[in-house]
């Protein structure tokens, strides 16, 4: 088993604080949570980082690393309708069950767009490739670096199917049930779906794809 100095997570993390010009002095795991293949999947850790002003930062850090969203507008060829393919799961952090934009951890991979297919088609069983990926960033979001390092990256992609592929995304089942994912597809509009989600990543995920589409068009 690695120690967490050589665990891939750690190194990014350490990479980018060092990029900012922050001096790592100690970082000591408290917990960690490992898979059972002996990879590393979460770490509890306590630091000691100083700032470029001579500052401490905070010294707990939760260790995760980065993950990746797909916002992906599905189209009928038959009818021309256009949905946005989403998830819902019972979530821990809440209870609640969730409707959020089909996403994943990259683990040990740093390739996030291949990452992103592979997740898309365990959650909704909906083949995409890389090259039919967009990103809706030119950077990774932090959505809580105060005491977490996870960065994620958003993809948007557009696709266009079949009707009766269209439909089959209505209440399907997915995820991956050795890690608990118990998920079920749904098409939604945006107005529908931004009246029911109370996830940060699928309202952003949102307003992040219409930019894009915006753009798109005024380069046109």
């Amino acid at each position: 088993m690695d120690t967490i100095e050589q665990e891939i997570k750690f190194k990014i993390w350490k990479k980018r604080v060092e990029s900012n010009d922050c001096t790592i002095h100690s970082a000591e795991p408290i917990n960690e949570i490992r898979k059972k293949d002996g990879s590393l999947l979460f770490a509890l850790l306590k630091t000691e980082v100083i700032s470029p002003e001579n500052k401490k930062l905070p010294h707990i850090l939760f260790l995760r690393g980065d993950a990746c969203v797909i916002v992906i507008l599905l189209r009928n060829k038959s009818t021309g309708e256009e949905k946005f393919l989403m998830v819902r799961q019972r979530r821990i952090g809440n209870g609640q069950m969730c409707l959020e934009f089909p996403a994943g951890m990259l683990d040990e991979s740093s390739n996030a767009p291949e990452v992103a297919v592979r997740e898309i088609f365990e959650e909704t069983g909906l083949p995409l490739k890389e090259d039919e990926l967009f990103a809706l960033t030119d950077t990774v979001l932090y959505s809580s670096a105060g005491a977490s390092d996870e960065g994620i990256h958003y993809f948007g992609a557009l696709k266009e199917v079949d009707d009766q592929t269209f439909n089959s995304f209505f209440d399907k089942e997915g995820g991956c049930c050795d890690e608990n994912e118990h998920i079920s597809t749904t098409l939604m509009s945006r107005t529908d779906a931004e009246q029911e989600t109370t996830s940060l990543q699928a309202r952003l995920g949102f307003f992040l794809f219409e930019q894009h589409i915006n753009r798109a068009k005024e380069q046109q």
